[in-house]
């Protein structure tokens, strides 16, 4: 490690934890302004500077939207892994490890280097907390150096980088990528982005930049019209799901086709067979070890980010490697399924189209008898809505809430379910005491899902890990 010797660097990993989470984290924060003053691209690229610009020292795929950006960076990272490529991959938030937000190749950066990285970036951050404390990186901020800075020590062949939040004032928006991916535009972080889907498009289109191509899976006529806008403007050439590339011939479940052999496919009971089309090339037999129709379209985007840069030269693959690397994705606490008799599914739906996705994927892939579901927000979402998605489903209902500060009541979720359904749901005070009790209702034909924010996907995973085992 850096400096370790000389009394000026971290000393341990913990330390280096320590001094970051002096930062501001917009992400524990319940309300704040989003604005050039609070997420100012400049201080990023002034710290940038600071270490010798490293976002400038390899190419990067950058990748936004409401929903669907954290599966499309997987598969893409999955696909360029598989080509050969030394691929870093930057997404968020982590479900248990902040280690598991930096990873190359599908490792996760080490203690030692994420110290490393930090303690280059140190002296610049301490000298700003000194001197001029709301001029100071923020927490997002300061992680999404620390993987440029690995990134570039690395010498990665590629980035696929997930934004954090909106696309136009996040600290991600310092690169100039390959190519950009706008995955959809819905209703979230309202009180922040705005409320308005053409609002939210005009901070999620803020990634285009001039002349580099964009794959897009926006539908709605407000928002695509603010995209395609921007695009004229950057002289970015639009490729857009359902004109430029199409999905067709759906299945779900691996032993319901007849599959050859060309593929060797992972020992997994539940999937996704479709056949992808885009402007140039036909995939005709994807699968997808992932359970719900919308992974389709996140595969769609990845696949069409690829072709673009196929086309550029800047990468070369063949079909056979793609559909590999397809068959091997891993997205956790996506529709996962963590647990069998009963079945245990996790999965972070924290919008009103990604809780439709969710209960759209619960009825159509999984027999069971009971479903019983633990429920925790973060209090800044569109909780009614989301709530009238699933709960209408659920043969009992726990409800709870995470450590982090925006945590929503459980008092509140329970009170808005009885509102809105007419359902009582049981109260638990924290997530370990929700699955151990869910756990125990459920019999072994019975489902328990687990779902809401983030936080609560990764502390019911420590618990079931840790506690229950599988």
């Amino acid at each position: 490690m850096d400096d370790k010797n000389t009394g000026t660097g971290f000393q341990s990993y913990e330390e280096a934890l320590a001094f970051l989470y002096k930062a501001i984290d917009y992400e524990k924060l319940i309300s704040y302004q989003y604005n050039a003053s609070t997420f100012s691209l400049d201080r990023m690229v002034k710290m940038l500077e600071y270490v010798g610009n490293p976002h400038k020292s390899f190419p990067s795929i950058h990748i936004t939207g409401t929903k669907g950006k954290g599966s499309t960076s997987i598969m893409m990272s999955t696909i360029l892994e598989h080509a050969g490529l030394r691929t870093g991959l930057f997404t968020s938030p982590h479900l248990i490890d902040l280690k598991e937000r930096i990873q190359i190749n599908n490792q996760n950066i080490s203690e030692e280097e994420f110290a490393g990285s930090l303690n280059k970036l140190r002296p610049y951050i301490q000298h700003l907390r000194d001197t001029a404390p709301s001029a100071s990186p923020t927490f997002f901020e300061i992680l999404t150096a620390v993987a440029m800075l690995y990134f570039k020590k690395k010498q990665v062949d590629m980035a696929v980088l997930e934004v954090g939040l909106g696309g136009r004032l996040d600290s991600t928006n310092v690169v100039i990528p390959q190519v950009s991916v706008i995955t959809n535009v819905g209703l979230d972080h309202t009180a922040i982005l705005g409320n308005t889907l053409s609002s939210i498009a005009y901070e999620k289109a803020g990634i285009i930049k001039q002349g580099v191509p964009v794959v897009s899976a926006v539908e709605s006529p407000e928002a695509l019209s603010v995209i395609e806008k921007t695009c004229k403007e950057k002289d970015a050439r639009l490729y857009l799901l359902g004109r430029d590339i199409w999905i067709s011939d759906f299945g779900f479940r691996i032993s319901d086709f007849g599959l050859g052999n060309s593929v060797i496919y992972p020992q997994s009971e539940r999937g996704l067979l479709c056949k992808i089309r885009t402007w140039r090339h036909t995939y005709p037999e994807i699968f997808l070890p992932l359970v719900g129709a919308h992974q389709a379209k996140n595969c769609a985007l990845a696949l069409g980010a690829l072709e673009i840069m196929r086309e550029q030269g800047t990468i070369s693959i063949d079909d056979e490697t793609i559909r590999k690397a397809l068959a091997q994705v891993y997205c956790p606490a996506r529709v996962e399924v963590i647990g069998k008799n009963p079945l245990i599914i996790l999965d972070y739906a924290h919008t009103v189209d990604s809780m439709k996705s969710l209960r759209e994927s619960i009825q159509g892939n999984f027999k069971f008898n009971k479903l019983i579901l633990v429920l925790g927000f973060s209090q800044d979402k569109d909780l009614d809505n989301i709530l009238k998605e699933i709960v209408s489903v659920g043969d009992s209902i726990l409800v709870t809430q995470s450590k982090n500060p925006r945590a929503a009541a459980p008092e509140d979720l329970c009170k808005r379910i009885e509102r809105l359904c007419g359902k009582h749901a049981e109260i638990l005070d924290n997530t370990h005491d929700a699955v151990v009790a869910a756990k125990k209702k459920a019999s072994k034909e019975d489902l328990l899902c687990i779902t809401g924010s983030a936080y609560i996907a990764g502390e019911a995973k420590q618990t079931l890990s840790t506690y229950i085992g599988k």
